[in-house]
């Protein structure tokens, strides 16, 4: 697609509102400048979008295949030397590694001398994402230690094209997230490690440690409905982030974290 008004031919055009815009014509500008999702529209066949539009940037082939290339060079890494430098736990009599992730801790298997078998959640199978993001940690083996400063995406290089993804598959649907269950969000959090949670009438605050050297900073804003300002999101990550991880799988940490939220609140 060239134009929004490429994309404005595949949408309705009944200026429904059902999405929260007032028409077609904004839903197709704001998704073209990726500030919102497709997926707001009821009836946008989403099959129709092109590649560049989808919530995943990869087939789920290719994440496949991207995984198996970094599995066999995760598999190369000796996690008993690797791992307590990253935060993880080496079980010795078991040949096991204990690495804190999200809400999770994960379980990585070794070989007796200590290079990696599998890796396992609740002695499940892991989304192949959480996988290619695990084994990035370990194969980046990132050794500066963390700054006591936070920044936007925006900060680092190369950023311009993750800032918006951010925005659109965490920021924005974390900020509608938290404004719809202020009350009880802080429930929500329990076993992710948390610091430095705030709250106040204006919006809330707090840290959570995606991994053991992957901080994210999030930061809400209840908005000013009398003042015609919504609320908002804003994802903080420690400034020395990029030597423990790529922009990718950064984005990916707070994409995920949402995810679990999402999936926590549909099961109280």
């Amino acid at each position: 697609m060239k134009t929004y008004l490429d994309l404005l031919k595949i949408l309705p055009k009944t200026n429904c509102k059902e999405c929260g815009l007032e028409s077609c014509l904004l839903f197709a500008l704001k998704v073209f400048s990726r500030e919102i999702s497709p997926e707001k529209c009821p009836y946008l066949d989403l099959k129709k979008l092109p590649f560049e539009f989808s919530s995943s940037s990869l087939t789920f082939n290719q994440l496949l295949e991207n995984l198996k290339f970094l599995k066999g060079k995760f598999k190369e890494v000796n996690l008993l030397e690797r791992a307590p430098q990253l935060g993880g736990h080496v079980d010795f009599e078991k040949r096991i590694v204990l690495i804190p992730y999200m809400d999770k801790n994960i379980v990585i298997t070794l070989t007796e001398e200590g290079y990696p078998l599998e890796i396992v959640k609740d002695r499940s199978s892991l989304d192949p994402r959480d996988e290619i993001l695990l084994c990035n940690y370990f194969i980046f083996n990132g050794r500066e230690a963390l700054s006591e400063d936070f920044a936007g995406l925006e900060a680092f290089p190369h950023s311009l094209s993750k800032v918006k993804t951010l925005k659109l598959y965490a920021e924005a649907p974390l900020a509608e997230f938290i404004n719809s269950c202020r009350e009880g969000f802080s429930q929500l959090l329990n076993g992710f490690r948390i610091e430095a949670y705030e709250e106040s009438s204006s919006g809330l605050s707090f840290t959570v440690w995606a991994l053991p050297r992957v901080p994210m900073k999030v930061v809400f804003w209840a908005g000013d409905e009398e003042e015609g300002l919504s609320p908002s999101c804003k994802i903080l990550y420690n400034k020395k982030a990029l030597s423990y991880l790529d922009l990718e799988c950064l984005v990916f940490c707070a994409e995920r974290f949402y995810e679990i939220l999402q999936e926590r609140a549909k099961g109280l």
